[in-house]
């Protein structure tokens, strides 16, 4: 969400996952449940691992990966496979990603140009980023600064996501990079570590 002239304005990847989380009624940004919101969607959850994936898929072919979607054309579901070995934030974050694709992607990656693969990387990031800390749920961050300095790790630790992601999320706001918000002069401004 960005402000230009006192007008609240948002991305079409903001404005997607909006309509994914309008459908949940979530008080607080640790209820927002990737699993569920992947069940509710059609999309299913499976470990990546040889039994589990689809006979015509070579698994030599994709056990490096940590995650990978096959979207189904057109209809904003999918499958995700997703590696058992990561920790529950790091995997909370891919599967975010993996389900951004499933929504609003509709072509394998197999068959696509790098250019075409980087930029859908970054689309599902993008929204991936809006539906795990929305935009709603940031105000409680910038209202707790008022009261007293919020640093990268608190909003990390709100929102249940790694610092990087925080950050990146961030970014996309402020258009800069944000280390936490703190009131100077009474005015809440970003904070940014320079080292």
């Amino acid at each position: 969400m960005q402000l230009t002239n006192g007008i609240t304005k948002t991305d079409d990847w903001e404005q997607r996952a909006n309509k994914v989380l309008s459908h949940f009624n979530y008080q607080s940004p640790d209820e927002i449940d990737i699993y569920d919101i992947c069940w509710r969607h059609g999309v299913s959850v499976k470990p990546l691992s040889s039994e589990f994936l689809e006979p015509q898929i070579d698994f030599d072919a994709i056990k490096h990966l940590r995650a990978f979607s096959i979207p189904k054309p057109k209809a904003r579901r999918g499958i995700i496979y997703i590696s058992s070995e990561l920790d529950a934030v790091e995997k909370k974050i891919l599967l975010a990603e993996e389900f951004c694709h499933c929504y609003s992607h509709y072509a394998s990656q197999l068959n696509l140009d790098k250019h075409s693969i980087s930029k859908m990387e970054n689309q599902a990031k993008r929204m991936a980023a809006y539906l795990l800390m929305p935009a709603i749920f940031l105000k409680q961050v910038y209202a707790a600064a008022v009261s007293e300095p919020v640093l990268i790790s608190d909003i990390a630790d709100h929102f249940v996501v790694t610092e990087e992601f925080a950050s990146y999320r961030l970014e996309l706001t402020h258009k800069h990079k944000v280390d936490g918000f703190a009131l100077l002069k009474e005015r809440l401004g970003s904070i940014e570590w320079f080292l």
